[in-house]
């Protein structure tokens, strides 16, 4: 199985009044599977798309423009010029996806790493032209004016499916039946998992929903940033990340982080962001062992990255984390045990 994303044909005029206004907001989650059962396989009521390595929006496309909103709702538009051809393409939609970057034909987290705090017009052209983006669009909210949240999942697909197409940097999410072959296939093909969405479904916006169930191959984790450490030999001004993870209302410590901090963009931006941070003591709940705590500088728990491991220990600790990328577009509040 090859996983290309499908084109639309022309979209017939609404007939429905209802309007929904052009405001940012927060987009409807995914629970993760049930770790015994897997995702669902009934579907007749369950749809299947691939999970997709990239950073979520909500592209907001009115009057010739296109406006795109993180999940928390802080607008990067400017990041991603070569998106503005969706806007000309369509009079009024609102989309929900996934912004990807390809690296080797999959697309690649770490490759949107510099396009993350970009705000200069000619330096996010130049990136553009160097790596393109490509919004994967897997639903859609708004049409025409008319508001589609409360249409379930089934409709709006349709809705969606009827969009024309609007040039090379943008494409529908690709949907299939068998949960099986798409698992395997995307296994298969180095893609980071498979969500599975109940046909019957409405649009929440900001609730992680059991309509929507995710399986990822890969453990993924985003986690806060509590305090950092200098490398033993001061080559690389930071080190290692100290870690934690939200649990009943207090932030547990996870470990500390080594691994992936050394590329000199990573460490430029690590500086960047966790110097403003500095505070005298630790944002952690619980106690910090005094291996992990020496010589650490303590920050507060603001800044979120996504780590990946090897699992959990008995108290909670994560197994070889590995920095993948700083989360820009996720508050700590937005942080949740996977």
């Amino acid at each position: 199985m090859k996983i290309i994303g499908p084109r639309g044909a022309a979209i017939e005029h609404a007939i429905d009044t209802a309007v929904c206004s052009h405001v940012a907001m927060r987009p409807m989650l995914a629970t993760p599977a049930d770790a015994d059962r897997g995702l669902p396989t009934d579907a007749e009521r369950w749809a299947y798309e691939v999970k997709w390595d990239g950073w979520r929006v909500l592209a907001d496309i009115h009057d010739g423009a296109v406006r795109l909103w993180s999940r928390s709702e802080r607008e990067i538009t400017p990041a991603f010029p070569e998106l503005e051809a969706i806007g000309r393409a369509h009079p009024d939609v609102l989309l929900d996806g996934e912004i990807v970057i390809l690296s080797g034909g999959v697309p690649s987290f770490t490759a949107l790493a510099d396009r993350i705090h970009v705000t200069d017009r000619r330096k996010a052209q130049a990136l553009a032209a160097r790596t393109p983006a490509t919004l994967i669009a897997f639903d859609a909210l708004r049409m025409y004016g008319v508001d589609l949240k409360r249409r379930t999942w089934q409709e709006r697909r349709e809705a969606l499916e009827r969009l024309p197409a609007s040039g090379d940097h943008w494409q529908l999410s690709p949907v299939y039946d068998d949960v099986g072959i798409l698992l395997h296939a995307t296994l298969e093909q180095g893609l980071e998992g498979v969500v599975a969405k109940r046909r019957g479904s409405d649009y929440r916006p900001g609730v992680r929903s059991s309509d929507w169930r995710k399986l990822a191959h890969r453990r993924v984790q985003s986690v806060i940033v509590g305090g950092w450490r200098p490398e033993v030999n001061a080559r690389n001004p930071v080190g290692a990340l100290l870690i934690g993870i939200p649990h009943q209302g207090q932030l547990r410590f996870a470990g500390r982080m080594g691994s992936g901090l050394t590329a000199p963009g990573v460490q430029a931006d690590l500086r960047r962001l966790l110097m403003p941070l500095q505070r005298e003591k630790s944002p952690f709940d619980d106690p910090v062992p005094r291996a992990d705590a020496k010589g650490t500088t303590w920050t507060r728990p603001s800044l979120v990255v996504d780590v990946r491991h090897m699992g959990r220990t008995d108290n909670g600790r994560l197994r070889q984390p590995v920095f993948r990328g700083i989360r820009a577009d996720l508050e700590a509040e937005d942080v949740r045990h996977e």
